[in-house]
């Protein structure tokens, strides 16, 4: 009896796992993935003018106390990254930069109170289309609107309501990112650039001075 229990305990494990590897023999798998997986390495890059680093010049007449000096022409910064989405920062230096001799002025973070040794810079951007001299006059409202801050040594974002000039549109063109909410601009795109100076209430100074106005690129 002992053996014909086990011999049907057998029997039973064996029909059991013939179940189970039927079973297993009967799942399918469809459709099947190969992943691709594209490493990226970032490369964020700026121009303004085409160069990493360009010049414009302005003569200030030191007997016109916080005088207001505005770009010349207008300049052009690029995204030449290649392919990557960038945001741009604008920042200033927190000393400018003589070109002889160590007398400096410190930036300001209020336009419209300038002390002695001190200046402050705005900026604002405009439609790539913004033609040569197409910059606001230095008495223009422009720079009062809130979208043209001062620029200081702590970078500020790019966006639709900051540094973005609502009349640079010109040509259909516009003065806002290329995605307005996140600031974003894409591979190849550009806009003009313009700023204006508040020169200091009293100075020192003699030799020129190098305000650095510094675009950089950063993760969108």
């Amino acid at each position: 009896m002992k053996t014909n229990k086990m011999t049907k305990a057998w029997g039973l494990a064996l029909g059991l796992l013939a179940i189970a590897a039927s079973s297993a023999q009967a799942v399918t798998t469809n459709p099947a993935r190969l992943n691709i997986e594209v490493t990226i390495t970032q490369n964020l890059s700026v121009l303004v003018n085409e160069f990493a680093s360009s010049t414009q010049t302005v003569p200030w007449n030191a007997a016109n106390p916080n005088d207001r000096l505005v770009s010349p022409s207008s300049a052009t910064v690029r995204n030449d990254s290649g392919a990557q989405t960038e945001r741009w920062q604008l920042s200033t230096n927190l000393n400018s930069i003589p070109a002889s001799g160590t007398d400096v002025w410190t930036v300001s973070t209020d336009s419209s109170s300038v002390g002695a040794e001190q200046f402050a810079l705005q900026a604002v951007f405009g439609s790539s289309n913004t033609a040569a001299g197409g910059c606001p006059a230095f008495n223009s409202g422009d720079w009062d609107e809130a979208a043209s801050e001062e620029v200081t040594n702590v970078p500020a974002t790019y966006t639709s309501t900051r540094f973005a000039d609502a009349s640079l549109t010109n040509l259909g063109g516009t003065p806002n990112p290329d995605v307005a909410g996140s600031g974003r601009m894409f591979a190849g795109s550009k806009r003009a650039l313009c700023w204006r100076v508040i020169t200091p209430a009293s100075t020192v100074a003699s030799a020129t001075q190098n305000v650095q106005l510094t675009v950089t690129a950063i993760a969108p």
